[in-house]
């Protein structure tokens, strides 16, 4: 497990801002781009897989990464820095060239006049981005989303598998109150929000088990700040009858989450037990430190750019979904 030092000289800052940026102390003025060297340097020491640069015919190949997120929204989500990382990391080892297109002001003109062999959708698109870059490319790759045409090749995770699982374990562990808090992401072009599958298999799971309560639900954004609020809003309306589990949709909210329950004084897991989502490195950073779903997402970018490659190399005509495997760490908070 890499070191707080460790990653402070990876970044070239002090332990001391490595510390506060981890554990997302809301007092420290740092700059967006020493946290976005803080995370991806966390994330690089995590990736311990030792791999030696192929080599390969792609040399003068050159692929565009459709980026769902601007630079200022990837810092707040580490979730998509891994896979972003992973995909970098695999065009690096197969010589390939690439270009990652960030949806700011200028993403319809890169668009429109940026020309590649193959391009990676990353993230969730309205229909008409996604023609757009469809018809403009033969060869296109969904990572973090899926096309359920199978004109493309797509490769994600299963969020709804992945909610069975901690639901049912928490279950059996005689947890009968148990809360969900999440999230949907919106498509920043149409303002159009999503409906998660967490959310949509944690509801069925429990009206199925007969123990949903909506008292216990919250829904906002992926943010560490939407995570306190909507937790602080959740024990005031139900103080006198509390969840023991609380499901988060993500370690961004649940880190938000276990600060809300620590200031109201109560205890993580006596009083309510904690389970998220990703496993981002800097959860081992945090107090108690958190039980959450592992998301391959090095892996899934990494498979993204290798399907990309076998399109782009003729090797295969079916086009192909990958669901991307996920374990369960059982840390101190469950």
């Amino acid at each position: 497990m890499p070191t707080i030092k460790d990653i402070a000289r990876l970044a070239n800052v002090s332990p001391a801002t490595v510390s506060r940026v981890l554990n997302h102390d809301e007092t420290i003025s740092v700059t967006a781009k020493t946290k976005k060297k803080i995370f991806e340097a966390a994330e690089k020491l995590d990736y311990t897989k030792h791999r030696h640069k192929r080599k390969s015919k792609n040399n003068g190949k050159r692929i565009g990464v459709f980026y769902w997120y601007t630079i200022e929204q990837e810092i707040n989500d580490p979730y998509f820095i891994s896979i972003r990382m992973g995909i970098q990391r695999e065009c690096e080892e197969n010589d390939l060239d690439f270009e990652i297109i960030y949806n700011d002001r200028n993403f319809q003109k890169n668009v429109m006049t940026k020309q590649f062999h193959g391009a990676i959708i990353l993230g969730l698109f309205d229909h008409e981005t996604r023609n757009l870059i469809e018809s403009l490319h033969h060869h296109v790759v969904y990572v973090n989303s899926k096309e359920d045409r199978f004109k493309y090749d797509s490769v994600h995770t299963d969020f709804r598998a992945l909610t069975r699982d901690v639901v049912s374990y928490l279950i059996a562990k005689k947890h009968t109150k148990i809360g969900y808090i999440g999230g949907r992401e919106t498509i920043r072009s149409t303002k159009e929000a999503i409906i998660d599958p967490r959310e949509l298999e944690f509801q069925e799971l429990m009206y199925h088990n007969n123990l949903y309560n909506s008292k216990y639900v919250r829904v906002g954004e992926y943010t560490i700040e939407a995570g306190y609020q909507m937790a602080m809003d959740l024990i005031k309306v139900a103080y006198d009858n509390l969840p023991t589990a609380i499901f988060c949709g993500s370690d961004s909210i649940a880190i938000g989450v276990v600060r809300a329950i620590n200031e109201k004084n109560l205890r993580i897991p006596e009083d309510i037990a904690i389970f998220s989502v990703n496993d981002i490195p800097t959860l081992q950073y945090t107090s108690p430190s958190l039980s959450t779903v592992k998301i391959f997402t090095e892996f899934m970018g990494a498979v993204g750019v290798k399907l990309l490659l076998e399109q782009m190399n003729a090797e295969r005509d079916l086009k192909m979904h990958i669901v991307v495997p996920y374990e369960l760490v059982f840390r101190e908070s469950a």
